[in-house]
């Protein structure tokens, strides 16, 4: 059964001060009561995730909602297995795929062809597969010869395409979004939607960040409210979203 258990789960990032009236300041900001502190060595932290617990099943469809800063991109990289816990324990059954970062791993000094084949093996796409998705994702980009040009002399527009059709060309059982996005022209643009309602539809659990509250509702029945670290409030989308938006109003 595809499921995610997080226990406990902390994440710490070191933060590197180059003299100690940095690391004074530091301290003094008023992000510190909340979120940074020393380890036992008495190097600054940052304390990313704060004793996490959350529990997502097959057919659950969640929105992240929360202020910048939140640590709503921690936990999404928690999910998709990208950041181990400092402390706690991840459980993640089930094929990931994460739309974090468009274009994760492409070398400007290769083509678009071969990019492809490099950027699934990252996305963990099977080797016997890579031949039929890469036929997929050069008819889906509609580059044409472009694609035996390489990467660092594409166009913005050219390089958004090809990354967006490598990262929604994988299957995944759970999907982890941080916002949806579109790429290129108008036209492309819809393709993009379609594509990606349809990876959103096959997938069994979905996880999505957003800041967009109709997004949200359409495509999502829960959310988690992060703020400062920990999860706030998990439950409705509707009541959450709301709880959320008037606090942040407030």
């Amino acid at each position: 059964m595809v499921k995610i258990v997080l226990e406990n789960v902390h994440v710490d990032f070191p933060l590197l001060q180059q003299d100690q009236r940095s690391l004074k300041r530091l301290l003094s900001a008023p992000l510190k009561p909340m979120r940074i502190t020393l380890d036992p060595r008495e190097r600054p932290i940052l304390q990313a995730l704060k004793g996490v617990n959350l529990t997502l099943s097959e057919g659950d469809r969640v929105a992240v909602v929360g202020p910048n800063g939140a640590g709503k991109s921690t936990l999404l990289r928690v999910l998709a297995g990208i950041y181990p816990p400092t402390s706690g324990r991840a459980v993640i059954d089930g094929r990931v795929g994460a739309l974090l970062t468009v274009g994760l791993g492409m070398r400007d000094e290769v083509s678009g062809f071969d990019n492809i084949e490099f950027c699934l093996l990252l996305l963990g796409a099977s080797p016997h597969d890579i031949d039929q998705k890469r036929e997929d994702i050069v008819a889906f980009t509609g580059l044409g010869e472009f694609i035996h040009l390489h990467v660092g002399a594409y166009s913005a527009g050219m390089r958004t395409k090809l990354a967006f059709a490598i990262a929604t060309s994988i299957d995944p059982q759970i999907l982890i979004l941080d916002e949806v996005f579109g790429a290129g022209d108008a036209a492309f643009v819809r393709k993009a939607e379609e594509r990606m309602i349809e990876l959103i539809q096959r997938s069994r659990i979905l996880v999505f960040a957003s800041h967009a509250p109709a997004l949200i509702e359409r495509f999502c029945s829960k959310a988690i409210w992060v703020e400062g670290g920990l999860i706030k409030e998990f439950g409705d989308v509707k009541t959450v979203s709301d709880a959320y938006l008037a606090s942040a109003q407030g």
